[in-house]
């Protein structure tokens, strides 16, 4: 794409000139208002951090670190679950989930959030 810097205007330049065309002539000059008071603003880096912090809990949790096999088995693989021997679909994350999905052959899965693919999962267990 071409650039043509004549279909561009310096708004902040014109406004400056404008303040002093007009200090010039002995107007007066208002202050420009303060800025708004800060919002709540995520910092992103802190939240990054904090998401790190909480994946290797979890992972530590149920006994793998960094996709490693720990006491509790391999990553990936599902717990089952008391008397019933069902697999708790709660204790997988959302990237174990879309695996069982695609396996499954669960349509839609690629949109869905982690809490929608464990409950496809369930209805496909169900189901059979």
């Amino acid at each position: 794409m071409d650039w043509d810097p004549e279909e561009f205007h310096d708004s902040y330049r014109e406004k400056v000139a404008a303040l002093i065309k007009a200090k010039g002539a002995g107007e007066a000059v208002e202050k420009a208002e303060l800025p708004a008071e800060p919002t709540n603003v995520v910092d992103l880096t802190e939240a990054l951090r904090a998401s790190v912090e909480q994946a290797r809990g979890g992972a530590e949790r149920r006994g793998t670190t960094s996709g490693k096999p720990g006491k509790a088995g391999k990553p990936g693989k599902a717990r089952k679950t008391g008397k019933t021997g069902k697999t708790d679909l709660a204790s997988l994350t959302k990237a174990e989930l879309y695996e069982k999905a695609a396996s499954a052959g669960i349509p839609g899965r690629s949109g869905m959030t982690r809490d929608e693919l464990a409950e496809a999962l369930a209805r496909t267990a169900e189901a059979a």
